[in-house]
């Protein structure tokens, strides 16, 4: 019965650091340390170096030598080497999805909810505003993925996205035709062209990166301006 227990504290502590990375509350750099992260969720210190781990593993948090864990700080090369990754990715599944005639009503439908609501907050300009549109940026790729029928490959995605949207909660950058970019990825599935939709897709994470890029260099000369 405590294995169980420590089970389900050990993932509810997972879910939440890993909401607190996400959103921006605990930055790159942040140290992680046990007990202060036990007595801010009222737990042990053992689920929460179990969720560590789990989050170093989505590559979210690196345990440095002698000093505990921190929230990881991306470079330049992380974020070419994620990008390349997703655009691996989300392009191979577009031709799944065709192959598959997997673009269908229900698809299209929940494809639209997301863009909707993600819209909503895109607009608005704030870092809490832009954290929640993420959320539904997120739900938009996943649920492409999803469709494409791979479930191995939705897991290997889930963790790349979530380490690509912590570059933008850090320091926000251009993320205001993040939505109308979706809008053409949605329309060109609408029209039934893989085709257009790679292509659409393709813009948006090409845009996507030189954003998060952007990012990690205003991140650099902030850091170096303060010291």
């Amino acid at each position: 019965m405590n294995s169980v227990v420590r089970a389900t504290l050990s993932d509810q502590a997972y879910e939440e650091l890993r909401a607190r990375i996400l959103s921006g509350v605990l930055p790159g750099g942040k140290r992680l340390l046990p007990e202060e992260l036990a007595l801010s969720l009222a737990i042990s210190q053992t689920p929460i170096k179990e969720a560590l781990l789990r989050l170093e593993a989505d590559g979210l948090v690196v345990s440095a030598m002698r000093k505990g864990a921190v929230v990881r700080q991306f470079t330049f090369a992380d974020v070419e080497e994620l990008y390349e990754g997703r655009m691996l990715i989300e392009l191979n599944a577009v031709g799944r999805l065709f192959e598959l005639q997997a673009v269908r009503t229900d698809l299209l439908g929940e494809l639209s909810r997301c863009l909707e609501t993600h819209e909503f907050y895109a607009r608005r300009g704030s870092l809490d505003d832009i954290t929640t549109a993420l959320v539904h940026d997120r739900k938009f790729h996943s649920a492409l993925m999803a469709a494409a029928g791979n479930r191995l490959i939705c897991e290997w995605h889930q963790r790349i996205l979530g380490q690509t949207h912590t570059v933008f909660v850090y320091l926000a950058g251009d993320y205001s035709r993040s939505a109308d970019e979706h809008q053409d990825i949605l329309d060109a599935l609408k029209v039934g062209s893989p085709d257009q939709t790679r292509e659409a897709l393709r813009r948006h994470l090409l845009h996507s990166r030189d954003n998060a890029l952007e990012n990690v260099s205003r991140s650099i000369l902030s850091e170096t301006t303060e010291s």
